[in-house]
């Protein structure tokens, strides 16, 4: 018989992260574990609400309810936890093959002039694409800031703005004017405005030709439906959207213009996000997975400007699941 087990997980993070949104400090879930026998499989329920996933109190009240045996069907309307459990079933059945290819991540700049002080760092560790959180400030303040970081950036350098969702459609077009000229550096817009609003989105980026992003967009009732129409880049927050099975199905055929990005999660979705950029070849997008913003133990890797192969095997999910009992 299946042994099923869930634990909560709370981590702080070291300093507030700011975005459009405001400030995010604490990061909650849930670690999953499945043993069969002496087989063992790991997921994690990462919630989002503020996405379009369930909230913390859905995902337990699933996680609670779950019968003995182990016949379980995954639940398509809390795609968070049909993420972490479709992981863990996969785990237990040793169908979660790690990457063979090392990955390129994206710094993370946080919001506002401490940009500036964090992309040098960041330069220096090898990094030479860089997200930079935009809709935080006056956009008269940011677009100084933006020249200033695009002097900093090392040869080849590329920056991407997410404004998650933040902008008007009058502040997008100010945007988009102030970076025509400044295409070389920007590898894309991130999400400039609210769910809803995608053929305003796609108008803009032919009008601009500007590369727009969509994240939240992605996320929600209905939103796979642009994993197949919009013609930009997708920035895919794997534990957010369900299945991985049917996930990996859905990005096959629009691979080369996905950006995985991260959700803080823990080592553990961490690692069951990379078995799934393994499974997509054409990936050539850095990975957006600079989030290792905690003091705990969870993360389960060090910080680097690439993923490499030899890492991820390294990486232990039972440790991680100990740690998280101690921290308990």
């Amino acid at each position: 018989m299946r042994e099923f087990r869930y634990e909560s997980y709370s981590r702080r993070f070291d300093r507030p992260l700011r975005t459009a949104r405001g400030e995010w400090a604490v990061r909650e879930g849930y670690l999953l574990r499945i043993r069969e026998g002496d087989r063992v499989g790991y997921g994690e329920v990462a919630p989002l609400p503020e996405f379009g996933t369930e909230t913390l109190a859905e995902a337990e009240a699933y996680l609670a309810a779950l019968p003995a045996g182990g016949e379980w069907e995954l639940p398509e309307h809390l795609r968070c936890c049909a993420f972490g459990m479709s992981a863990a079933l996969a785990g237990l059945k040793g169908a979660m093959a790690l990457p063979d290819r090392n990955f390129e991540v994206a710094g993370l700049l946080p919001a506002g002039e401490g940009a500036e002080s964090v992309l040098e760092e960041k330069r220096s560790g090898g990094y030479d694409v860089f997200k930079w959180k935009v809709g935080v400030e006056a956009a008269a303040r940011e677009m100084a800031v933006f020249e200033r970081l695009t002097d900093r950036l090392p040869k080849g350098g590329r920056l991407r703005l997410d404004a998650n969702g933040a902008w008007s459609l009058e502040l997008l077009g100010e945007w988009l004017e102030f970076l025509k000229g400044r295409v070389d550096v920007v590898e894309f817009v991130e999400q400039p405005l609210a769910p809803g609003l995608e053929a305003e989105m796609m108008a803009a980026r032919a009008e601009s030709g500007i590369e727009i992003a969509l994240d939240e967009s992605l996320n929600g009732a209905g939103a796979a439906r642009w994993l197949g129409e919009w013609p930009g880049v997708l920035v895919v927050k794997a534990p957010l959207m369900g299945d991985m099975a049917r996930l990996q199905a859905q990005l096959e055929p629009v691979a080369e213009r996905v950006v995985l990005s991260s959700v803080f999660e823990t080592g553990i979705g961490f690692l069951n996000t990379l078995v799934l950029a393994g499974a997509l070849p054409k990936l050539n997008f850095a990975l957006g997975f600079d989030t290792l913003q905690f003091s705990d133990a969870l993360g389960g890797r060090k910080e680097g400007a690439v993923i490499a192969a030899s890492d991820l095997v390294a990486l232990n999910p039972e440790e991680i699941w100990n740690a998280n009992r101690h921290l308990s």
